[in-house]
């Protein structure tokens, strides 16, 4: 006997597998509803086919009592132990990932189950940290608060429910922004008091702090946002030019943690960049400077709040967005963050208790193709597995499929498809038929969600599930949805 909900092959393969007197009962119904036609040939060795629709059978009036008296005989085989469980796999709450690998890969025989048995120990529950709660009668200290992503800081903290915010920088209330960014504050209710003030320099930040102290609202937060660029290899960077870049980093980091290290404050943020963790031959001071406000939080962190943040590109405002450098960052897998996404994201790793976070949005395959430091272990859990999609972003696609027909075109990306496919099916890409519906090979929902992922991360396209798991979709019907959606035509020019 065979016990089938399987579609497609699988019926046909079911049916071969019984010997003479054989019973195949289908209790699927895609390929009833969809009136597939089925071979006829095994019916020689006298097998019988059962197509059982059990909610039919107790919605019908006329099969009510039949079906009732079925249940009955079945509780009562269960109860006697004539019917036993089916195999099944156990696997505890807290092994719940673990569960869904195996069954989203076809390994398990039976059923998988997961227990919630209070003897198998607690389960891990990650909750997400919300963002930080301000003090409305506490002052919050944002050193480069006056431009920029630092304006755009003192904002968030504003929305945030801050009242009392110090704003420093070297120029103050002289500075170019400063006049928009206090009179946006002030609209919002907020008392925003702009202090000139180098932050490198100890004494003038110990004066900015005592006048802090001298207003009774005590200091409950710093966000040392401040910084200077001068972009260019080691070999042309002068002593000055170094140190220029290094003071507000280094020293106006120190600085601040000596000067606040007796205050109560609820968070210490320094900015950093991402170029800390991967570097950048343009830049190899900033990123010695971020490397130290790293090391700061880090130290810091052991004995009280503080966080450092390796920013990735933003958007809208700051260096990238004044030298209108978004889309050269977005072409190299770096696409900005607007201020207001990016300080988001903050609010929600704020709390986590982590010292050092980086916050930016990759393509992590395009970013690797032109920075080897990617290639590292240190980065392995951020770059997807080799072979998907043959490696290509959809920047590689799209200039591979450039000076192609729509043949060529078609062929390429069925070819790279098929080569997801077979790693989540675990199978071979030469027993892949292109032509082929997918719910042929067995492919189930959680299969499909993660073909449907992997081409939403790595080639920004997307494709509705039910277009997928509709009956009769294949790997080439597939390919066409994914060109059309890279905008590339599936059908010659001269064919119309």
């Amino acid at each position: 006997m065979v016990v089938n909900s399987l579609a497609g092959q699988a019926i046909d393969r079911g049916l071969e597998t019984l010997r003479p007197g054989g019973r195949f009962v289908e209790l699927g119904k895609r390929d009833i509803y969809a009136n597939k036609p089925l071979l006829m040939r095994p019916f020689s060795r006298n097998i019988a086919f059962f197509g059982v629709d059990v909610t039919a059978l107790l919605s019908d009036p006329a099969g009510l009592h039949t079906g009732r008296r079925l249940l009955a005989e079945v509780a009562e085989r269960v109860a006697d132990g004539r019917y036993r469980p089916l195999p099944h796999t156990v696997y505890p709450a807290a092994r719940v990932g673990e569960a869904f690998a195996l069954l989203q890969h076809s390994r398990h025989i039976g059923k998988v189950v997961v227990s919630l048995d209070p003897q198998d120990g607690p389960v891990p529950v990650r909750t997400r940290p919300g963002p930080p709660r301000l003090d409305p009668d506490s002052c919050y200290l944002i050193t480069g608060g006056l431009s920029g992503f630092g304006a755009a800081t003192a904002r968030w903290l504003a929305d945030r429910g801050a009242r009392h915010l110090a704003l420093v920088s070297r120029r103050g209330a002289d500075g170019p922004e400063a006049a928009a960014v206090l009179s946006d504050l002030a609209a919002r209710g907020v008392t925003a008091t702009p202090y000139a003030a180098d932050v490198s320099d100890a004494a003038a930040m110990a004066r900015v702090i005592g006048a802090l102290d001298a207003t009774g609202h005590r200091l409950a937060g710093v966000v040392h946002a401040a910084m200077t660029l001068s972009d260019g290899p080691l070999t042309e960077l002068s002593d000055e030019r170094i140190r220029a870049v290094l003071a507000p980093k280094m020293a106006g980091a120190a600085v601040l943690d000596a000067l606040t290290v007796d205050h109560d404050l609820a968070l210490f943020w320094l900015y950093s960049s991402f170029a800390a963790a991967i570097g950048n031959i343009h830049q190899a001071a900033y990123a010695g400077g971020n490397l130290f406000t790293e090391a700061l939080a880090r130290r810091r962190g052991r004995t009280g709040p503080a966080l450092a943040v390796g920013w990735g590109a933003l958007g809208d405002v700051g260096h990238v967005a004044r030298e209108g450098l978004a889309p050269a960052m977005e072409a190299l897998g770096a696409e900005p963050l607007g201020p207001h996404e990016a300080l988001a994201a903050l609010g929600s790793v704020a709390a986590s208790g982590t010292a050092v976070t980086g916050i930016g949005r990759y393509d992590w395959t395009r970013v690797r193709s032109w920075l080897p430091a990617l290639a590292t272990p240190r980065f392995s859990a951020l770059r997807p597995a080799d072979g998907e999609l043959g490696g290509n972003s959809r920047q590689d696609l799209l200039a591979a499929l450039a000076d192609v027909t729509a043949d060529e075109a078609l062929e390429t990306v069925n070819r790279a498809l098929a080569e997801v496919l077979a790693r989540i099916l675990q199978t071979d890409t030469a027993r892949l038929d292109p032509a082929l519906p997918l719910q042929d090979y067995g492919v189930d929902s959680l299969m499909a969600a993660e073909l449907l992922t992997t081409l939403r991360q790595r080639l920004d396209v997307e494709i509705p599930p039910m277009e997928l798991l509709q009956g009769g979709v294949t790997l080439t019907d597939l390919a066409r949805h994914v060109l059309l959606r890279l905008g590339v035509r599936t059908t010659d020019s001269a064919n119309g």
